[in-house]
């Protein structure tokens, strides 16, 4: 367990410094809010999942939590943003943003089964399409909201 907290740590930080390369295409007020929404909608996904359906149940030790925690602060905003600048780059045909976007869910569904595999969380009533459910959701509004501030920043003239 240690070594996949550390692992998820690095791999946060990784994903912090690469974000900076994403302000070609995407203005910084765009990128805080991004991540703040998706962040703040995880807690929210995962404390309705785990706490008040317990479909999924966590294990309670402390590197368990601070992987998930690092998990649904850095790793998941941060691909999620890196799916956002792909959509927002002019240069990328739209069959390359489709393929982005199916490897996105893949990798995020692979990423709970993982977690399981791992013995982080257990699954109790779960399975793999309420794993689409849940992404394909978050996935929905996560674009809804970078679409209408992408709008607001465009009508206030900020890029």
């Amino acid at each position: 367990m240690l070594k996949y907290l550390l692992i998820s740590s690095i791999l946060s930080l990784i994903i912090l410094v690469a974000s900076q390369y994403t302000r070609r295409h995407m203005h910084p007020f765009e990128m805080m809010t991004n991540w703040l929404f998706s962040s703040a909608l995880l807690f929210i996904l995962s404390n309705i999942i785990e706490l008040n359906q317990k479909w999924i149940e966590v294990e309670n030790t402390k590197t368990v939590f601070w992987s998930l925690t690092f998990y649904r602060l850095f790793i998941i905003p941060g691909l999620t943003l890196w799916l956002l600048f792909v959509y927002s780059s002019k240069t990328i045909r739209p069959i390359y943003k489709q393929m982005c976007t199916i490897l996105w869910f893949l990798v995020l569904i692979k990423i709970q089964f993982f977690h399981e595999f791992l013995g982080l969380i257990q699954f109790k009533q779960w399975n793999v399409y309420f794993s689409f459910l849940e992404w394909f959701s978050f996935w929905l509004l996560t674009v809804g909201v970078w679409g209408s501030f992408r709008l607001l920043l465009k009508k206030e003239e900020v890029f």
